[in-house]
């Protein structure tokens, strides 16, 4: 059993990887159930990139429930609604809740697309990440104080202190991060970095938000993924005080099989559910792309539904000038869409314009 006192900086935090068994025919038998539901989620993701497109823009509507659900563990509460609707908001109108939410899309985006640029992520990378889920926070901690507490203010740990300290202790976390793992150890080694920025806690704020963004992106570095559309905090929001007991388990205590399994069993069943998101999503693209093509072959193309099936609201302007349509065409298309009843018109709380809701693609995100 480890003996840490939690009111003092825990900088003999062990460097990577831990001394843990990571061939525990336990964990290996949960590793093949975990790689076979990654496995679906990879082939339908790839399945629909080929139909929707090969980009992440299109893509990210899907990052928005993870984006929600990893900040309601923080509990910075918001919905999905709100924040697909905060896209069209001005900066000034948008709730701090819808900020920060929206920021963590923005975030897992941007890791995605220095993934596929470098092939790795550095501590700048991490950092880069972090500032944009906290700008007026960002970087690393030079000030020693910081503790964690629970929610009656008990401290129940203290993270390493020192500058120098916590960046030493990001270079083993990076060589970890960006080792080319064995195939069973995967998903062991996601939980195992998960924990350890947990128990860095290098930055001034975000560090879960972070560790939870860095999850996904270590599938797609490890070639598990093409792009890290996995909704695993929903798991983490649902079984939020088991993810904190086995937290600190590890640190003190020592436990790391019942935390790679806790992890472990959270990527296999969100694995499934996203799977099953994806497939009602390309069910109702199939739909939608079939009738178009029957009905309306002077207006069907094939930008025109990777447009509805990459937002689940939008404005007319937004579809005139993306579609590169005249303004009477734009009309005329969204007239024959909403007459289908593929997209509904409202108007937009608190500003004079329309609002244009793609009603099968919402319903789908709104409840994922």
């Amino acid at each position: 059993m480890n003996i840490v006192d939690v009111n003092v900086p825990y900088n003999d935090l062990p460097l990577l990887p831990p001394d843990v068994n990571l061939k525990d025919t336990e964990l290996l038998l949960l590793t093949l159930d975990v790689e076979r539901a990654i496995s679906q989620l990879r082939t339908r993701l790839t399945l629909s990139k080929r139909t929707i497109a090969n980009t992440l823009d299109l893509l990210s509507p899907l990052f928005v429930p993870e984006a929600v659900a990893s900040s309601g563990v923080e509990n910075i509460i918001t919905t999905n609604d709100s924040v697909y609707v905060a896209k069209l908001k001005e900066e000034r109108d948008l709730t701090s809740s819808e900020k920060e939410t929206m920021r963590y899309a923005d975030a897992l985006v941007v890791g995605a697309r220095l993934i596929n640029k470098k092939g790795f992520l550095a501590t700048n990378d991490y950092l880069a990440i972090q500032g944009i889920l906290e700008p007026n926070n960002k970087g690393i901690r030079n000030i020693p104080g910081t503790q964690l507490r629970n929610r009656m203010g008990k401290v129940y740990y203290t993270p390493p202190a020192g500058e120098r300290l916590i960046r030493d202790k990001l270079t083993n976390f990076e060589q970890y991060y960006n080792e080319k793992a064995p195939m069973h150890e995967v998903y062991a080694r996601m939980a195992i970095l998960h924990y350890q920025l947990e128990a860095i806690h290098p930055f001034w704020d975000g560090n879960g938000r972070t560790g939870r963004i860095l999850m996904p992106l270590y599938l797609t570095l490890q070639r598990e993924l093409p792009v890290p559309v996995l909704f695993i905090s929903q798991y983490i929001l649902n079984h939020r005080d088991e993810y904190y007991e086995k937290l600190r388990d590890v640190t003190n205590r020592g436990r790391w099989k019942a935390w790679i399994k806790y992890i472990m069993s959270a990527t296999k069943e969100q694995a499934d559910y996203t799977t099953e998101v994806l497939d009602k999503i390309q069910k109702n693209l199939s739909e939608v792309k079939k009738m178009l093509k029957e009905k309306y072959k002077n207006m069907y193309s094939s930008e025109l539904v990777d447009f509805l099936f990459s937002r689940a609201y939008f404005t007319e302007k937004q579809f005139e000038t993306e579609l590169k349509v005249s303004f009477p065409t734009a009309r005329k298309y969204l007239a024959c869409l909403e007459e289908e009843g593929i997209i509904k018109k409202g108007m937009q709380a608190g500003r004079n314009r329309y609002l244009y809701v793609n009603k099968r693609y919402a319903k789908i995100l709104l409840n994922a």
